[in-house]
């Protein structure tokens, strides 16, 4: 008499599990990557021997070399930034913004830029710079 042999349960991997974390990590690399819209402003930012971060919340503001200011990647003229630098003033009053000027601008137009951020509310203002060897 044959008795038949007992089959060993084959590992099988729970598909719909894995399309689950697979869902979840798309999730969480979409939410925690970053979109750098300002990357096709020209801004040429002179060089400093150091430069601190900070932790707090910030927006950055990019003047070109024609004196041009852009915002989130947007052209504003004096009144347009005012609305903006107000605009994220009434939601954080600490907010920090961060201008990136190009090195050939003359100074007299980054400090325009400067009056009316704090006209605006906005007195945290951090110049941005190129960090160069040492």
């Amino acid at each position: 008499m044959l008795i038949p042999r007992r089959q060993k349960p084959k590992g099988i991997m729970p598909l719909p599990s894995m399309a689950d974390i697979a869902f979840i990590l798309l999730v969480f690399f979409i939410l925690t990557s970053t979109i750098d819209i300002e990357r096709n402003i020209p801004v040429a930012l002179p060089g400093a021997k150091a430069t601190e971060s900070g932790s707090k919340k910030y927006f950055h503001v990019w003047i070109d070399s024609r004196g041009d200011c852009f915002v989130r990647g947007a052209r504003m003229d004096r009144g347009g930034l005012y609305r903006a630098a107000k605009y994220r003033a009434a939601d954080n009053p600490d907010v920090r913004a961060m201008i990136g000027a190009d090195a050939n601008l003359p100074y007299r137009r980054v400090n325009e830029a400067m009056e009316t951020l704090r006209e605006a509310g906005v007195y945290n203002i951090v110049l941005l710079s190129r960090k160069e060897a040492r």
